[in-house]
């Protein structure tokens, strides 16, 4: 498995090229990674390489790459199992996928397509073609999900078109606020980085929890900062809730220190001098339902959760409070 940075001469996207981007190549055949990574490095990506399913699943988790590319045969493994397992994975489900191929044949393509590839391209190809490929799934993943840049969840208005589609549609809906407590004093604490690790993990938590759950189809987006937000085809939530507080409660004491986790608390000092202990971060989970109330808008949902949110916010630790007026 290997590393690689790009050559990054500030190409533009209306060249043809993307600055900076990343993508994994996985493929069983030493000589053709060689000709693939030089071609995206000349197109100013960063490339990622992996001769093996097992590796090229550990570096797509650990680093995210913005695409993949993926042969259909990895010696005995297929590439169509594995682009499966990608699409599965909640930190994983929204990256481009786009297959390699020796064989041209519309089965194969098919099969592709419904392992969640995003695009296919058959070896051998033509340089321009490849990153022309490459440059519009990147673009089109983008510009459909208006990714985070952090948690490549889907931003805000893909969670808008989701809270409206719910609308639109009459079904039963639930939609999940989730802010985390207690974040600032963490971030000005431990800096950037370890808040970055913090919003990580959330995301992948509240994503994993989500994909799994079997009462309804499920979304899950990033506002921004430290705030989600879920939607969910049920009314049914409050294990859900419970669950994603469970799992998050035990995970985030791991992101502290030794002495500040044996503690339970951060020790800091306020601007007038005087020392002050803020507990260890919480989730705060604010539920709007329409299971009494006719939405028109995805803005009248995001009103009543603010309320709900500033009264879970008050509370002592990790909690979750869901919207019963009628």
């Amino acid at each position: 498995m290997r590393r690689t940075g790009g050559r990054n001469r500030g190409l533009s996207l209306e060249e043809g090229r993307l600055d900076s981007k990343n993508i994994l190549v996985i493929d069983d055949e030493p000589t053709l990674i060689e000709i693939v990574k030089e071609v995206l490095e000349d197109g100013g990506f960063r490339v990622d390489c992996a001769t093996n399913a097992e590796d090229g699943l550990k570096i797509a988790s650990h680093f995210a790459p913005d695409l993949i590319l993926l042969d259909v045969q990895l010696g005995e493994t297929s590439g169509y199992d594995i682009c499966k397992k990608i699409k599965e994975d909640p930190k994983l489900r929204f990256v481009p996928v786009i297959m390699l191929t020796g064989r041209d044949l519309m089965r194969d393509e098919l099969a592709g397509f419904k392992a969640g590839a995003d695009d296919y391209v058959t070896k051998p190809f033509k340089p321009s073609l490849l990153l022309a490929r490459i440059v519009s799934a990147i673009e089109r993943s983008n510009r459909d999900l208006d990714a985070n840049s952090l948690t490549r969840l889907p931003g805000n208005r893909r969670i808008m078109e989701e809270i409206q589609k719910r609308i639109d549609s009459k079904a039963e809906f639930s939609v999940l606020y989730l802010d985390l407590n207690n974040f600032k004093a963490f971030n000005d604490r431990y800096g950037f980085m370890r808040g970055d690790d913090a919003i990580k993990m959330t995301a992948e938590l509240a994503g994993k929890i989500l994909l799994e759950f079997k009462k309804g189809g499920t979304f899950l987006g990033h506002v921004g900062g430290d705030d989600f937000v879920g939607v969910v085809d049920s009314y049914d939530v409050k294990d859900l809730c419970s669950r994603i507080i469970a799992e998050f409660d035990s995970a985030i004491p791991k992101l502290y220190d030794e002495e500040d986790r044996r503690r339970k608390k951060i020790v800091s000092v306020d601007r007038q001098g005087n020392s002050i202990e803020i507990p260890l971060m919480g989730l705060a989970i604010a539920v709007v339902t329409n299971k009494s109330k006719h939405f028109v808008h995805p803005g009248e949902v995001s009103y009543i959760a603010g309320d709900l949110k500033k009264w879970a916010k008050t509370k002592e630790g990790s909690n979750f409070v869901i919207d019963r007026r009628a």
